[in-house]
């Protein structure tokens, strides 16, 4: 599908970046673990959960899962500014492909069967304001969670070597479970905003048509 002879619609730019940031999270992981991949167990982690998560990106763009692409894009422009001193020029393709990707999945609009499914049984204003509340409320209450896992105290011990085997020893399990209550609040909470927004765009496009 193209909008014009030679130009990709949104739908189509998005699948190609996405595929393009899975083959530069693999190149960029090949890199960086290169010969002894588990050598350090917590670098390797955050080496693979770039490729994860460009995974799970280009999964949402090539079904028009916007939430996805988001969800997996901003963690991965953070880690890249974050590890600006280390493995940030490594991720840094990677995450501007996924806010391309990101971008060009918002363009694309909303899935045709979804938009039906709206507009067939549209919800009152009331409900949709009910639902934005509580999604703040879960980002709100997962962000909090977060912080009382993964920043008021560590989440892993230090180990003399950072073997996969002494990572999981010194692993900190309750913080772990807290830290990833919290996130999961606020993928909850996100998704609960975004799709708030995603039906009063439908209803206003439609209202305008």
């Amino acid at each position: 599908m193209t909008l014009a002879i030679g130009v990709p619609s949104p739908e189509a730019a998005a699948r190609q970046s996405s595929a393009l940031a899975v083959v530069a999270s693999g190149a960029a992981a090949f890199a960086l673990l290169y010969p002894d991949p588990f050598a350090d167990a917590y670098f390797a982690a955050w080496v693979l959960s770039v490729v994860a998560l460009a995974v799970v990106a280009a999964v949402g763009a090539w079904t028009n899962r916007t939430p996805l692409v988001w969800a997996a894009a901003l963690p991965t422009t953070g880690l890249a500014i974050l590890g600006m001193m280390s493995i940030g020029l490594f991720v840094a393709p990677v995450a501007l492909l996924l806010l391309l990707t990101a971008g060009f999945s918002q363009a694309a609009g909303p899935r045709a069967d979804v938009r039906e499914s709206i507009l067939t049984d549209p919800p009152s204003t009331r409900e949709i304001l009910l639902k934005g509340l509580a999604g703040l409320a879960a980002v709100t209450v997962g962000t909090g969670l977060v912080y009382l896992g993964a920043v008021a105290r560590p989440l892993f011990g230090a180990c003399a070597r950072e073997t996969l085997s002494c990572a999981l020893a010194k692993t900190h399990w309750d913080a772990v479970g807290v830290t990833a209550l919290g996130l999961l609040a606020v993928c909850l909470g996100g998704w609960l905003l975004w799709r708030q927004q995603y039906v009063a765009r439908v209803l206003a496009s439609a209202q305008s048509g």
